[in-house]
């Protein structure tokens, strides 16, 4: 399963989120991969890929103190044409 993480840093915690990202800190759950991610000021996207829901929810609990996340389940060309057919 696709799962599309958008989130937004509350501007309080903007340093406390760079620094952490900079260390490296950051653990990708097992049985959760990392598709790619992208940044913007103060907010980012990223597609993981799990079977797992629980897996994305770890990954989001590391950073809930200073990001908001909106979780969105997503499908490529090749799964939304199987559904519409």
């Amino acid at each position: 399963m696709k799962i599309m993480l958008t989130w937004s840093i509350e501007p309080a915690a903007h340093d406390v989120v760079v620094k952490r990202f900079l260390d490296g800190k950051e653990k990708i759950p097992k049985g959760m991969k990392l598709a790619g991610r992208w940044h913007t000021s103060g907010q980012g996207w990223a597609l993981v890929e799990t079977e797992d829901l629980l897996t994305v929810y770890r990954f989001m609990r590391q950073w809930e103190d200073t990001i908001r996340f909106v979780v969105t389940p997503v499908m490529d060309d090749a799964e939304t044409a199987a559904v519409l057919k």
